[in-house]
């Protein structure tokens, strides 16, 4: 039995667990509900329409999207393409320029595409929730995964904070239209990947050993001074008129 969102009734609103998901049966099916989208419009698709076009059981959808709105909406993610493919230059700025360049890229095509459904939804505000919901978790996740390669790589250290720097671009992406009036370019991504993304060259074993050189002689206490004491100022004598003499 289905409810008005085409959800099992009972079920929670969460994809099961199971064998690995067949990537052509995938495909099939968001290709089935997509069309099917067009065709009669998100009220009146079913999810044993969208079973029959992919020739698959029903089973099989509910197996993968809990309800019609997780299904839908991830099929129109799947024919906008918005979600780039994510990079493995051995990289991390690298891989976030490229990933991030691709997105601007991909948003004009990705909006022609969604133009066929896109009464559907902007009608349907569930529909409309679960379609920024599902991008938005993909772009996350796909962000994440590069941060976690730079970190396995060793450009970033462990303790890193993984959620923070996933997040980071896509929002600032987001919101520069807002600060700036205009959408995020190149130039955007560049300062972005540059300022957050780029680790500090590492040092050679003389630069590091020179450093330590340095901060020791730093730390090191003058001549007739404890350890620990502050230095005293160098005195300053007064000349015939009262203008300072020395200490400079």
């Amino acid at each position: 039995m289905e409810d008005n969102g085409g959800r099992r009734t009972g079920e929670l609103g969460r994809p099961h667990r199971g064998r690995p998901r067949d990537p052509a049966v995938d495909a099939a099916i968001l290709t089935a509900a997509v069309d099917l989208l067009a065709e009669v419009g998100y009220a009146r698709l079913t999810m044993e329409q969208v079973a029959a076009r992919a020739r698959v059981g029903k089973a099989s959808l509910y197996l993968r999207w809990p309800n019609k709105v997780a299904l839908v909406a991830e099929a129109i993610q799947h024919r906008s393409a918005v979600i780039p493919a994510v990079p493995d230059t051995g990289s991390l700025p690298a891989d976030m320029q490229a990933f991030l360049l691709a997105l601007l890229r991909g948003r004009a095509a990705g909006e022609r595409a969604l133009a066929a459904v896109s009464g559907e939804i902007a009608s349907n505000p569930e529909l409309r929730q679960a379609w920024r919901q599902s991008v938005t978790g993909t772009l996350t996740a796909c962000v994440r995964h590069i941060v976690e390669q730079a970190i396995a790589r060793g450009e970033l250290p462990v303790a890193s904070d993984v959620e923070l720097l996933a997040v980071l671009p896509l929002t600032l992406l987001q919101n520069w239209r807002l600060e700036h009036g205009t959408g995020p370019d190149d130039a955007a991504v560049e300062r972005i990947v540059a300022q957050f993304y780029t680790p500090a060259p590492r040092l050679t074993p003389g630069e590091a050993a020179a450093r330590r050189r340095m901060g020791k002689e730093m730390r090191r206490p003058a001549r007739g001074q404890r350890a620990g004491t502050p230095r005293r100022p160098h005195p300053v004598r007064e000349g015939p008129q009262g203008a300072p003499q020395g200490g400079l």
